[in-house]
């Protein structure tokens, strides 16, 4: 816009005169924009109340399901026990039940760690750190039924005590280790017997490494639970006298070998056929990223692993290379980490913190620190050196964007070339292990004697645990039982309901209905249930259908019989500033309030609403309406204006406008409790039919969006019109102002000429 400076010789207030001028061009303007504002609040006021609208209808849906009337309730003779839930299927009467047994999850506790000494451990010490280990090398545990199958963990002697958790962990159990109590604690996810677990070794270094950890158990009494069950079938294998297992044992060995060697060379055979695809699926997406990196800017400087070079000049081979390479140029090599002192920082094994402070990165902050020191004040610096160091930092964020972007895509070719080499030494180390013929597959005699050697192998250790040679021993050479393992095994919970055994995984039972929550084992108690239709519950399914519909109907008939706001329009800035908030509040309220006075789409939708109140219902062949069921609205001349078309259940004590029926009238909690099959008909045919009502008026037009009831995309288009003409006036406006503008110009020049010559002729005559 133009710096318009007038009236300097004239001494006119020309913009006053100006704005006076074009003020009846102003005003159709200021009248345009008035009415967009009081448009876009009806527009805001038709939201809200579709809101409430749409509201109304969702909970219309589970109203129209007669499932929804059907509630029972259950009341429990010792609710500390047994909690019940009853469904619509819940057959009424008085039911018997005992808890005979809670559902328990299995649990594991281990021994403590402390040492003889009292040595105690973190969860970053190293198992050879723990007594008994001190040469210990490696072993392998089994995890069973904790994912449903056997889970083998591999220790060895530096793995923490935080990796054990984490390898228990990943087989499907919860574990942890408490460092103030020294002990780990262990339990399956879900309860149930199904969900029961046991930990074993499969070898001499397993049950070693279970000792220390506490989590042996005394095989030597415990015979029952899963672990020793587990150790005594192993043990069965093993030929403790040297002269062979009997033909029957040998019979079952040798199955389990074959077993074994099956799921084995099928297993291997499943996984090689995996990574063989995966390592396809490698080269392909290879193939890709290195079509997407010939296209980077840089690419031949960053790139191209035939030209590139590292920041020693050296040429590299490999994508890994270049991968780490292309680190060293973007963020400097790595360099040990220094205290304040200048001392290498170490972390908690011990080990050297590396960090990278230098390359590209490092470059362009200096670049940017270069500037920044170039632009303070008083530094002297020249608009040329400014100007040259801008340029620098751009060509150093330009370099680094590009080293970065080929560093994205020689990452993934390299970590892909990894993977993939990952896949194919695994694929290599099954070599020699099975064969395939067809569909079969089957596992060679190489396989087979690995396998042998390994159950040879566990049970001979299985064999030596259940005789107590790995337990931990006191000084005197009794077992230390502080440092042995204590498990409470999984059971399912069991009730007798009317006679009948039931069992779950948990305690929790659904049986004809009824859901059954049990608590605590009630003994030789029997604990009764009486169940019967829950006419409260009913009763407040239909009070809820009206509370929603009164509180809407309410507002409508409120915002179409608002007091009328004629004269009122929306304040200006200027008009605002003469008043005060309160004010300025009351007056835009006195136009909200009013917005939907007599609109004709509110007056369809309420009368449709309420129509459908008002119509009856077919139940059985018989018109019933709500006046049958105790249902009515107040006296028209009782009845306050906006609250006539709200209806009252008679005798409900929590609403203040309802009256108690007439002796002999209908009373809705009355006929719950004598014919609840009439009620829900009813209430459901009422609850389908308002459901029906308002899908039409919700339902998508030329003008109307879908679950809109009012034309919203009438009224868009309407906004947008009045911002449409506010333009085309404000243009108006403006070519005004500019015409007079340029006439009270020309005047001012015309005058400041008509001074310029006076002053010249003054001087010619000395005045």
């Amino acid at each position: 816009m133009a710096i318009r400076i007038t009236g300097m010789y004239s001494g006119l207030d020309t913009e006053s005169i100006i704005n006076e001028l074009a003020s009846a061009q102003s005003h159709k303007k200021t009248k345009l924009v008035k009415a967009q504002k009081k448009f876009s609040w009806k527009q805001d006021a038709w939201k809200a109340l579709n809101t409430k609208v749409y509201s109304f209808y969702q909970k219309l849906d589970d109203l129209c399901l007669q499932s929804s009337y059907l509630k029972k309730k259950s009341v429990v003779s010792r609710p500390s026990a047994v909690q019940v839930v009853s469904g619509a299927d819940t057959v009424d009467g008085v039911h018997t039940l005992s808890v005979n047994q809670l559902a328990k999850r299995a649990y594991l506790t281990s021994g403590s760690l402390v040492t003889a000494n009292g040595t105690h451990f973190r969860s970053g010490a190293k198992l050879s750190q723990l007594e008994g280990m001190k040469d210990f090398t490696d072993g392998k545990i089994s995890v069973n039924g904790a994912l449903g199958q056997t889970v083998e963990i591999e220790v060895d002697g530096d793995m923490t005590i935080n990796d054990f958790v984490s390898k228990l962990q990943k087989t499907g159990l919860n574990a942890s280790f408490d460092e103030e109590n020294q002990r780990f604690y262990i339990s399956s996810r879900d309860t149930g017997k199904d969900a029961n677990f046991s930990i074993t070794a499969n070898d001499a270094g397993g049950f070693k490494a279970l000792a220390a950890l506490g989590l042996m158990t005394d095989f030597t009494s415990d015979t029952t639970s899963a672990a020793a069950q587990e150790n005594a079938k192993w043990a069965s294998y093993y030929d403790s006298t040297g002269s062979g297992l009997s033909p029957e044992k040998q019979a079952e060995k040798d199955k389990l070998i074959e077993d074994l060697l099956a799921q084995r060379a099928a297993a291997y055979k499943k996984q090689d056929d995996t990574l063989k695809k995966n390592n396809e699926e490698l080269d392909k997406a290879n193939v890709y990223n290195k079509e997407e990196l010939a296209k980077l800017d840089g690419y031949s400087k960053y790139g191209d692993i035939s030209t590139f070079k590292d920041e020693d000049g050296n040429s590299v081979s490999t994508y890994a290379d270049m991968r780490d390479a292309l680190l060293d140029k973007i963020y400097g090599k790595e360099q040990p980490k220094k205290d304040k002192d200048g001392n290498d920082v170490k972390d908690d094994k011990g080990n050297t913190v590396m960090e990278r402070n230098g390359g590209l990165t490092k470059d362009l902050a200096d670049k940017k620190e270069a500037l920044a020191n170039l632009k303070k004040e008083g530094s002297g610096a020249t608009a040329a050196q400014i100007e040259a160091a801008e340029n620098a930092v751009k060509d150093a964020e330009k370099e680094l964007a590009q080293a970065k972007d080929c560093y994205s895509f020689v990452n993934a070719i390299a970590t892909n070339e990894e993977k993939k080499a990952q896949n194919q030494a695994t694929i290599d180390s099954h070599a020699g292990t099975y064969t395939v013929n067809g569909d079969k597959v089957e596992g060679t005699a190489a396989l087979k004697a690995t396998i042998t050697t390994e159950v040879d192998t566990k049970a001979a250790a299985a064999h030596a645990a259940i005789n107590g040679a790995y337990l931990p021993k006191n000084p005197d050479g009794t077992v230390n039982k502080d440092k042995l393992a204590h498990k409470i095994e999984g059971q399912d919970s069991v009730i007798t309901l009317n006679g009948v055994k039931y069992t779950s995984y948990n305690n929790s039972l659904s049986v004809n209905g009824m859901t059954i929550t049990a608590m605590e084992e009630t003994g030789e108690e029997e604990v009764t249930i009486s169940t019967s239709t829950d006419t409260d519950g009913i009763f407040d399914m239909i009070k809820g259908l009206f509370t929603e519909y009164n509180a809407l109907v309410n507002e409508m008939d409120s915002l179409y019989n608002a007091e009328s706001s004629t004269g009122y329009d929306p304040l200006t800035a200027e008009e605002k500033s003469a008043l005060s908030d309160d004010e300025i509040e009351e007056w835009e309220k006195k136009i909200k309030d009013s917005l939907l006075r007599r609109d004709s789409t509110l007056g369809n939708v309420s009368s449709a609403i309420r129509n459908v109140m008002l119509k009856g219902v077919d139940v059985n062949g018989r018109t019933m309406y709500l006046s049958d069921f105790g249902i009515e609205t107040q006296s028209y001349f009782k009845a306050k204006e906006n609250e006539r078309n709200a209806y009252h259940i008679l005798g409900d004590k929590d609403d203040p406008l309802s009256w108690n029926p007439e002796e002999g009238a209908p009373d809705l909690r009355s006929m719950i409790a004598k014919d609840p099959d009439t009620v829900v008909s009813f209430f459901t045919g009422l609850a389908n039919n308002m459901h029906d009502e308002l899908f039409k008026k919700m339902s998508a037009t030329k003008l109307s969006s879908a679950l809109t009831v009012y034309n919203d995309k009438q009224m868009k288009e309407e906004y947008d019109s009045y911002t449409e003409k506010i333009k085309k006036e404000e243009d108006k406006l403006n070519a005004l102002m500019d015409k007079w503008y340029a006439k009270f110009s020309a005047m001012e020049t015309a005058m400041a000429k008509l001074e310029s010559k006076n002053n010249s002729l003054s001087s010619l005559f000395g005045g």
